[in-house]
C-alpha cells in the first residue's frame, strides 16, 4: 500500500512537515517523483520496525497482562488449515491470513505487513520445518484472548532455519501483551521438543488427532 507524507506522519507520530525532512535526509524509504514524496507502507513499517520507532496502531487492550489460557484451549480444530499454497514466506503468510478466521475489527493486511516486515528482520523459522510468525506490536490483533492459528503449506518453503530445514508447518499467534507471547512461546517449546508431535505435523494428521494428542501428552 502507498502513504502520502500525510499519512506516514500519523503512522510514525510526527508532523508532516518532520516527514518530508526526513524523506529529503534519507532516513526514511521513499520514492520522489514529480515533486511529490510516496512511501510503501510496508516498507516504513519495517524501518520503523528496525529503528525502535513508536508506531500510531489501534489499541484494543488495557496494558494489564491477562491470565495465560491453558495450551490445549487454544489449539482449536476449526484453526487448523490444509493445503495453503505459496511459493515463499510472502505468499505463504498471505494465503495463510486470507483463511485465518479472526474476530471482526482485524486488519489483516496490517498484519500481514508487520508479520513480513518481522520476518525480514529475522527468521522465525524454529527447525524441524516448523515457524512462528508474529507481530511485535500485539495490539494490532483485535483479539479478546490470544489466538493460535496452524497452517500446513502444500509445498515446504525456504525460511532460513539454522537447520537448513524447509518450512512445512506454520504457527500464527496473536497474543495481547510481549509477556504473554514470550509465555506462551516457551509452552509452545515444551511441544516441538516431541517427536511424535512433530511427525504429526510433518504428516499432516488431521485436527482432532492433533488436538487429542495435545490434551494427553501436557503436563498435569
Amino acid at each position: 500500500m502507498e502513504l502520502n507524507s500525510s499519512e506516514v506522519g500519523h503512522l510514525l507520530q510526527l508532523e508532516e512537515s518532520e516527514v518530508r525532512e526526513w524523506a529529503r535526509a534519507g532516513k526514511l524509504p521513499h520514492v520522489h517523483s514529480q515533486g511529490r514524496y510516496r512511501f510503501n507502507r510496508q516498507a516504513v513499517l519495517e524501518w520503523a520496525l528496525a529503528h525502535n520507532h513508536p508506531l500510531n496502531l489501534p489499541a484494543h487492550q488495557s496494558a494489564d497482562d491477562p491470565s495465560l489460557p491453558a495450551l490445549n484451549e487454544i489449539f482449536l480444530q476449526e484453526h487448523f488449515y490444509y493445503d495453503v499454497p505459496g511459493e515463499n514466506f510472502a505468499e505463504a503468510a498471505r494465503a495463510a491470513l486470507d483463511r485465518f478466521a479472526l474476530p471482526a475489527g482485524n486488519d489483516k493486511d496490517l498484519i500481514y505487513d508487520l508479520v513480513v516486515s518481522r520476518e525480514k528482520l529475522m527468521t522465525t523459522a524454529l527447525g524441524d520445518g516448523l515457524a512462528v510468525p508474529h507481530v511485535r506490536i500485539p495490539v494490532v490483533a483485535n483479539v479478546p484472548r490470544p489466538v493460535l492459528g496452524v497452517f500446513f503449506l502444500r509445498h515446504p518453503i525456504n525460511m532460513n532455519a539454522l537447520d537448513g530445514q524447509p518450512v512445512h508447518t506454520l504457527f500464527f499467534l496473536l497474543s495481547l501483551t510481549p509477556r504473554q507471547h514470550l509465555e506462551l512461546l516457551a509452552r509452545l517449546a515444551f511441544l516441538f521438543r516431541k517427536e511424535e508431535f512433530i511427525t504429526m505435523l510433518r504428516e499432516r494428521a488431521a485436527a482432532p488427532d492433533i488436538v487429542g494428542w495435545i490434551g494427553n501428552h501436557l503436563p498435569k
